[in-house]
């Protein structure tokens, strides 16, 4: 456990007490239907896996305020399908959304989303031999300021491609303003020039994160929170511990599923 947050993580931490002991019901509900439960001095929140129609809406809902007042415009949703995962961060007292990601597997024949701009550069990926996703449909409420929750979407989404799925790379689209934070903070590398986007009408720029340099990061840094000295947000991931829960409780979901 971090001294300054812990993480409820079904079994695996029984033994280190329960974060949420003033609230049986609130250990219940994310011990039966969430990936974990965070219990951070900012904020305390679950993410779960938006595998229901309540819980595709709540993430759409916040996708589409949040687009909107970025001026991405409306309209946006989270669908159910077999090869992704939508993941939906909530605010444990009041149940409000407050994050939402979906990570998108090269599996399906559909191809990606960044193809229909950067079908080069992807295809150019594919040729190596590399195993791609995509992390889209990614916002937070503009009430969060803990970096807690951003890394910890971040981590599980990672845990999803990288341990579950075996991808070796992530791709995203951001606003280049945007990709300056993916770079510095989650060392992604640019993969393809500034374009027009228009599912978003908005400039954006390609790039990708090597999952292995991901992995080396997590293992090197994970769990140590704001007294490491690396300035990425790598430090705010899963401890080794914590990250093996989590990895259980998505193949849990995954062969319940």
């Amino acid at each position: 456990m971090t001294d300054r947050r812990q993480f409820l993580l079904g079994a695996l931490n029984e033994d280190d007490g329960d974060p949420f002991s003033n609230n049986p019901e609130a250990f219940e509900d994310v011990f039966e239907s969430g990936i974990l439960g965070v219990h951070a001095s900012e904020r305390s929140f679950v993410i779960r896996a938006a595998d229901s129609a309540g819980r595709r809406s709540d993430a759409s809902m916040l996708i589409n305020k949040m687009y909107a007042w970025r001026g991405y415009g409306s309209g946006h949703s989270v669908d159910a399908r077999p090869d992704q995962m939508a993941l939906v961060a909530t605010d444990y007292r009041n149940g409000d959304a407050i994050g939402t990601l979906t990570v998108s597997l090269d599996r399906s024949g559909r191809g990606l989303l960044a193809d229909r701009l950067y079908a080069k550069e992807v295809d150019e990926l594919r040729a190596r031999d590399r195993r791609l996703c995509e992390m889209i449909k990614f916002a937070v409420d503009r009430s969060v300021k803990s970096k807690s929750v951003l890394t910890a979407l971040f981590h599980v989404a990672f845990i999803y491609a990288y341990h579950l799925s075996g991808c070796t790379d992530l791709l995203i689209e951001v606003t280049p303003q945007h990709g300056l934070f993916y770079k510095h903070l989650l060392h992604f590398e640019q993969a393809g020039e500034e374009r027009l986007n228009p599912r978003v009408n908005t400039r954006g720029v390609l790039l990708r994160l090597d999952l292995d340099h991901a992995a080396e990061q997590i293992r090197k840094f994970g769990g140590q929170g704001p007294d490491s000295s690396e300035r990425s947000l790598y430090p705010y991931a899963f401890s080794a511990k914590e990250e093996e829960g989590v990895i259980q409780r998505l193949r849990n979901i995954e062969r319940t599923g």
